[in-house]
């Protein structure tokens, strides 16, 4: 009896451990969105020298984590990705020094879109912010928001 419950619980266990995982769709009504980290630039102009605590030297990485709840990937996120038309619930990551934050939006993207999120700085030393650009009127942003 005691070894059935077992089996029963590393199934249960299994089953709840998985996730979905993201089918990019293909077609030419496909939106395209991209990652602009401006994390990096602000990091290497910060860069004065000299020597720096072991550890210290991560790199600056900013991607897109998931899209409607599934994984982008099995490891980190990707730089760009293409959506069906409509709205999508999209969540980003920043990690810059260590300092790893999720930051989620939602929109309702147009068909044959090329969209750019970029990720920065936030207010605070340990906020990031994202803005999401419709790169066919990039001086108007759409949505802009810290995490």
């Amino acid at each position: 009896m005691l070894r059935v419950l077992t089996i029963f619980l590393a199934m249960a266990l299994s089953a709840c451990a998985t996730t979905g995982m993201y089918d990019a769709p293909k077609g030419e009504q496909t939106v395209k969105l991209t990652v602009d980290n401006q994390l990096s630039a602000a990091s290497d102009s910060a860069d004065q020298g000299g020597w720096q605590m072991p550890g210290q030297s991560s790199p600056v990485r900013a991607a897109i984590f998931t899209v409607d709840e599934d994984r982008v990937a099995e490891q980190a996120g990707l730089q760009s990705i293409t959506l069906e038309p409509g709205k999508h619930k999209i969540q980003v990551f920043a990690d810059r020094s260590g300092i790893l934050r999720f930051g989620t939006f939602r929109y309702k993207f147009k068909e044959a879109g090329d969209y750019t999120v970029s990720i920065g700085a936030g207010d605070g030393t340990d906020k990031y912010e994202l803005k999401l650009i419709n790169q066919a009127a990039p001086d108007k942003v759409l949505v802009k928001k810290d995490f």
